[in-house]
């Protein structure tokens, strides 16, 4: 086995070299899966590759926060293989021991304590690889299509991501700043809280996507419109707000005003600190509460408001007001 990254200097560590045939960790190996608590996630490989597990938090849509441990028994070689519909922003900080990645058209990845690796991809085909005996921490945040689109404009988004369509591409790999590691200290202090606070764990790990994204130096450009732009930008506003029943799509309302999706996925955030697909949400969820308070059934609020199955639109409506449709139902005295 080749291992891209420095050897492990760590007493009692036992590499490929040395003759011992590393594990081998196919995707067939079942891994063992809980929900632990305040909403982690931990997946973990059988006790006989040693302790090895990953435990992961949902912190929005496309938007999650990884906490990987990995100390193996002797060197171990893990298949991965993931396919996801859109590009995904990785942000890799290394804080214990060394692990690479390399995927099977031949593009390798290094993480390693005290550096922090940014990556994109879409199409995970490869291996992944630990030494033996060597004990490995990372903090990983991976943050989609979406969630950059809100913060970045589309342009830039849509060009931090292109190199990850086909693959995995490296942005940059650096030593950790410090504003970094305070951040990644802060959420490692979060998942170890008796009572963890969503808020700041959101926050710190918002605040480690922007220094990463201002350590990437991407371009600033302020688009310019001209008054008809303006006036169409507003006009696609008060059509998401109006009291209708129509179900517009970002595509279709685009089209409604005149402008193209770009323009005015770059318009509403500018102009209204928003995008046109946020507002719509917001529209649908205060028209569903509506409905739900005067005694609408909750499938029927769903169909109302443009959902054709009535669990998404529940998933939907607990995730903007952190409760459930249920709990709204009915006038309240």
């Amino acid at each position: 086995m080749l291992f891209v990254c420095n050897p492990c200097t760590r007493t009692g560590c036992t590499g490929a070299q040395g003759g011992h045939m590393p594990y081998r960790v196919s995707l067939e190996i079942p891994r063992r899966q809980e929900t632990r608590r305040h909403g982690w996630v931990r997946q973990q490989l059988p006790d006989e590759f040693g302790e090895c597990l990953t435990d992961s938090l949902w912190i929005g849509p496309d938007f999650s926060l990884l906490q990987t441990r990995y100390q193996p028994r002797k060197d171990l070689v893990e298949d991965s293989v993931k396919q996801r519909e859109q590009p995904v922003l990785a942000i890799t900080l290394g804080l214990a021991g060394e692990s690479a990645y390399r995927s099977r058209c031949g593009k390798e990845l290094c993480f390693r304590r005290g550096y922090t690796t940014v990556s994109t991809f879409r199409c995970i085909q490869g291996e992944r690889h630990y030494q033996g005996h060597c004990g490995v921490e990372q903090l990983r945040l991976l943050i989609g299509a979406e969630t950059l689109d809100y913060y970045l404009e589309s342009e830039t988004a849509r060009k931090l991501l292109l190199g990850g369509k086909g693959g995995v591409e490296q942005l940059a790999h650096h030593p950790t700043t410090g504003v970094s590691q305070a951040h990644a200290n802060a959420l490692l202090r979060e998942t170890q809280n008796e009572s963890p606070d969503k808020l700041q764990t959101h926050i710190h790990a918002l605040n480690l996507l922007a220094e990463q994204l201002r350590h990437l130096q991407l371009p600033k450009r302020m688009p310019r419109y001209c008054q008809r732009d303006i006036e169409k930008l507003d006009a696609a506003r008060s059509i998401l707000e109006s009291p209708t029943d129509q179900r517009l799509t970002v595509s279709e309302l685009a089209a409604a005003v005149g402008l193209n999706e770009c323009k005015l996925r770059e318009g509403f955030r500018h102009r209204f600190n928003t995008s046109p697909h946020r507002l719509l949400l917001e529209v649908k969820m205060k028209k569903a509460w509506q409905l739900l308070e005067t005694g609408c059934q909750v499938a029927e609020a769903a169909y109302s408001v443009g959902y054709e199955h009535p669990g998404n639109f529940s998933a939907a409506f607990s995730r903007f007001f952190g409760c459930a449709p249920k709990s709204v139902f009915g006038p309240k005295c």
